[in-house]
């Protein structure tokens, strides 16, 4: 199970982290990232088994086919933008996490416009 892995990884380094802290605290955010990059390496072996069970979904749709990948470019930006964001919190950074949520945030928007205009595209045809 990958979660145990994530899970005891997680663990370690918490622990590193506490020992890394007492000794030279400025490298404590070195193991944040060093774990998080660990964290996302074995998430992608799970990932290779959601992809090919929405590309399964993908096939058999016969309507929305041009919005289906919409909603993924939306999931993937908002996956990406919430981790960015609390590695740059947990290093600190809290103003930099912030900004990098707004453009997640915009970058969403912008993506979506699609789904917007057809949305009153069809209000419109229904009035």
């Amino acid at each position: 199970m990958e979660i145990l892995k994530i899970a005891m990884l997680a663990l370690l380094a918490v622990a590193l982290i506490t020992l890394v802290k007492s000794y030279k605290p400025e490298f404590g955010i070195y193991v944040v990232i060093a774990c998080s990059i660990l964290i996302l390496y074995f998430m992608i072996d799970s990932l290779k088994y959601a992809v090919a069970y929405v590309s399964g979904l993908y096939e058999k749709l016969e309507y929305g086919k041009g919005y289906f990948p919409i909603i993924i470019k939306v999931l993937v930006i908002a996956y990406v933008t919430e981790f960015t964001s609390q590695l740059c919190k947990d290093a600190g950074e809290t103003s930099i996490g912030a900004k990098v949520e707004l453009a997640g945030k915009v970058i969403i928007f912008c993506v979506a416009i699609p789904v917007f205009v057809s949305i009153i595209s069809l209000v419109e045809e229904l009035l």
